[in-house]
This record gives C-alpha cells, structure tokens and sequence, in this order.
C-alpha cells in the first residue's frame, strides 16, 4: 500500500562539478514508516543465551537474572519467550511459550547457578532451536546472547550458527560482560548474522539491566520486517558502497538485479526512528546541463 514508508533524501552537495574524471556522490536517505504501519505493534520472540559458566559466579549473574526479570516485566502475555543457559553444555532453562506462567518462568531464572567451562555454541544452538519454534512473520523474533569470556575451540560454529539464524530471519543481540570475552568472536557473529545484529560491550555488571531492557524496547518498536531497498540509477551511475547511520553503524550487502536496480535488505524498520542511509554512488563524465 502507498504511503506506508516516506523516503526523503539529501545529497552531499547542490551542484556536481564538470570534471573530466568520474566523481564520487553522496546520498543521505531517511527511511521511516508512517501513517497506520507506525501504530503497528509485532508480539516478541525473544530466546535468550545465557552464559553461566564459574566465571559469571556472583555479582554478574546476579545482574543477568534482574536483567531478564526486567526484560520480562516489559514484555505482554502473548508475547514468546526462551531461556536457555550454557556453560561446557547447554540447558533449556525455559521452552519456547507464551509469557502466561511469569511466576514459574522466573522461578526457574532465580534458581540458576553458576559453574563449568564455556562452550557458546551450544548456548547458541539451542537458543536458535527454540526461538524458530515460534518465529513467524508477524512476530519480531530475536536471539539475545551474554557471555563474559571464551569459548572452548568452537568458534566456527558460532559463525556458522549465526549465519543460520540470519538466514532463517532472526537476528542476534551479542553482549560481552567484563574484560575477557572474545570480541572478534563477538564481532564475527554479528557480520556473519547480518544488517539487524547488534554486538555490545558491557564494562560493569550493572550495565546488564540497562541494555536488556533497551533490546526489548528495540523489539517492542518493530513494525517492519524483512525490508529492502531498490535503487533505481540513472544509466552510467555505479553504487560504490551502502552504510546504514541510523539507529547503528553498519556496511550494508547490496546486488545487482538489473543494470540499473541495486537490492540493499534493510531488515526490521522500527516505528520511532526508522533507518538512515548514507550511499556512495560513482558517476560518470558528463557535459554541463541537467
């Protein structure tokens, strides 16, 4: 339906300059939902991956149980959550439901401990299992990871595992806690799982409760899913590259489907903030005139 999505751009100057060498141009593009689609409002899908290993003993884990009690206390009773904690194994903590039995939910949170080694990919296996078991295209699903250190010898497969959920449409929220956790690891995750992930560092323990609660109201503010961009050029014009500015800094994918259309996927479009868009275009040796 038109009028669903305004697009407002700028370019980065008023005139092009007659050269005799191709120049480059940029454009600022403001991507944002109006009208009725802003009212929308997506029930969560939220699987969080909570790392548990001896090292999270404590103040750290004492945080992480607030934070998703936080998390939940902003969430509605037909919204879905999954809690799996992991450490040289994983554990479904709680299966993939509806947030109906919040007393029994948080009485499985509060009875979790800390103990064991690290190996992430198996938090993150079964997160993903159990966050597919409910994710739909009308619900705003996303796998929230925390750890504080490293993992045994299975990077690759955390790569892997977030390739997958990118695939599959549900995107990953990735927390570093402390001082020791693998951050090319972290990083890696999110490039590997795509334009929605996002990848955080959490200096004090305390900081926990602050970020989970924004990733739900992240979630909560979702009204557009799977979102893509064409970009139709003037013959001769070449995109170069595509960064999203807002509401995160990120290189976006884009491809060709004809000579002229570029596909740049978007992801999610969220009602306050929308996506700015800031894209390189290289264009060709031209005479003066229009």
């Amino acid at each position: 339906m038109p009028g669903e999505v305004s697009l407002n751009y700028q370019l980065n100057k008023a005139m092009v300059p007659v050269l005799q060498t191709q120049q480059l141009v940029y454009v600022l593009l403001d991507v944002r939902p109006t009208g009725a689609v802003s009212a929308v409002r997506m029930p969560l899908n939220a699987a969080f991956a909570l790392d548990r290993s001896g090292s999270m003993d404590g103040e750290k884990l004492r945080n992480v149980k607030e934070a998703v009690k936080l998390a939940l206390d902003q969430m509605q009773a037909e919204d879905i959550v999954s809690i799996v904690a992991f450490d040289s194994s994983a554990h479904v903590l709680v299966p993939s439901q509806p947030l109906t039995q919040r007393q029994s939910i948080l009485s499985k949170l509060s009875g979790l401990s800390a103990d064991g080694g690290t190996e992430m990919a198996k938090g993150m296996q079964k997160a993903l299992d159990e966050a597919l078991k409910n994710h739909r295209p009308d619900r705003a699903s996303r796998l929230i990871l925390l750890t504080d250190g490293q993992t045994a010898s299975d990077e690759r497969r955390c790569e892997q595992i977030a390739a997958d959920a990118g695939e599959k449409g549900i995107p990953i929220t990735a927390f570093g806690l402390g001082s020791d956790w693998n951050e090319s690891l972290l990083e890696s995750i999110g490039q590997k799982n795509g334009s929605d992930s996002h990848v955080d560092y959490l200096a004090r323990p305390d900081r926990v409760l602050t970020e989970f609660t924004r990733t739900v109201q992240q979630m909560q503010a979702a009204v557009v899913k799977n979102a893509e961009l064409i970009l139709r050029l003037v013959v001769g014009v070449t995109p170069r590259r595509v960064w999203r500015v807002i509401p995160t800094i990120a290189e976006l994918p884009s491809r060709a489907i004809s000579d002229r259309d570029v596909q740049v996927p978007l992801g999610e479009l969220d009602k306050d903030t929308g996506q700015a868009l800031l894209i390189e275009l290289m264009a060709p040796v031209r005479q003066a005139g229009q």
